[in-house]
């Protein structure tokens, strides 16, 4: 199958998963493009799409939300994948917290969506503006210090593991 893995990313964190995503799918047989979601023109050459978003200030990037908007018709015919990478996974009840408040239900309900994943992220404070500090100050819900959150937090193990679920159900006879 030819897959496209398309990402919105800020620091290049989600960039690099998109990456990690899209070898590990490769390694299994299938066609795989990985492009910036801006970099996308057509859908027309994908039989499936997986796509992901940094998420910052509590929402997903907007570009993820244009590139639905503009190819909603696609999506919601070919089987989609997402993931959100998300620093406040690390709290306690952090996905359900990503996945109650930073996933856009109504634009998600019309996709052809076959899981959301959730997964940690990379937060270098090094990178972050003060205005930045004040808002992860502001959204923070009191379980760590969001200085604790510094560094790479993603965990390759898991990506991998989904990149090949993926895989193995684009691999599946279709019924």
């Amino acid at each position: 199958m030819k897959v496209l893995v398309t990402y919105a990313s800020v620091k290049g964190s989600t960039a690099e998963v998109a990456a990690r995503i899209g070898h590990g799918v490769a390694e299994r047989g299938h066609q795989v493009t990985v492009l910036d979601v801006r970099e996308v023109q057509s859908l027309g050459g994908f039989d499936a799409v997986v796509m992901g978003s940094a998420v910052r200030s509590g929402a997903w990037l907007p570009e993820i939300t244009d590139f639905i908007n503009r190819f909603r018709h696609e999506l919601s015919e070919k089987p989609v994948w997402m993931w959100l990478s998300c620093i406040r996974v690390l709290e306690q009840h952090g996905e359900e917290h990503v996945r109650d408040h930073y996933v856009n239900s109504d634009l998600m309900k019309n996709l052809n969506l076959k899981e959301l994943a959730v997964l940690a992220g990379r937060l270098s404070l090094d990178e972050v503006d003060w205005n930045e500090r004040w808002t992860l100050a502001a959204r923070y819900d009191g379980h760590t210090w969001p200085s604790g959150f510094d560094g790479d937090f993603r965990d390759w193990k898991t990506i991998d593991l989904w990149g090949a679920s993926i895989a193995a159900a684009l691999s599946e006879p279709v019924a």
